[in-house]
């Protein structure tokens, strides 16, 4: 099981993984890195005022992201993202295996259906829907962390998105207890 502090924890170093790349993640787009490290703020300061279950974690994020405004597809992503991420979460103090590949299946079908409605763009989808299928395949929470940043980071050797590098910065740091 992992608590929803343990979990807030690791959300503050998934960000911190985000905010560190942003020279990176400027280099391989400048206005769309800018935008990743404005979205990573906006969840890192979410997840320091959130009081509540671990959906309502989630849910504040996804909050003050779609607050960062404008039309940028990256924004959307990440707002889908963490809209199917607060779905899949338990109204809860603590997750299990199982609710972390809900989670995970969740958030995949929401960034699918954005993808769909022309909301944000096919390459941090395609990472997502890899990390999906890895998160499936394990039999231990913590080891779910470890195989989403993996599958992340494979996923997106080589690529110029800022958006999927974000996407694979974040889970690194998600990684991180």
């Amino acid at each position: 099981m992992v608590s929803r502090d343990d979990l807030a924890v690791r959300l503050f170093h998934a960000t911190m993984g985000v905010i560190t790349s942003e020279e990176e993640l400027i280099q391989a787009d400048a206005v769309g890195g800018r935008a990743m490290t404005e979205v990573a703020s906006a969840v890192s300061a979410a997840v320091a005022a959130s009081d509540g279950s671990i959906r309502r974690l989630f849910e504040d994020a996804s909050l003050s992201v779609s607050r960062v405004g404008g039309d940028d597809p990256g924004v959307s992503f990440w707002v889908a993202w963490l809209d199917g991420l607060a779905a899949g979460a338990p109204d809860e103090e603590e997750i299990d295996l199982e609710g972390i590949k809900a989670l995970f299946d969740k958030a995949l079908d929401d960034v699918t259906r954005a993808l769909a409605a022309g909301l944000c763009d096919v390459a941090p989808t395609d990472v997502l829907a890899v990390v999906s299928v890895a998160v499936s395949s394990c039999d231990d929470e913590l080891d779910a962390f470890d195989e989403a940043a993996d599958a992340a980071e494979e996923a997106t050797a080589g690529t110029g998105d800022p958006v999927s590098l974000s996407v694979a910065r974040f889970l690194r740091g998600l990684a991180q207890a």
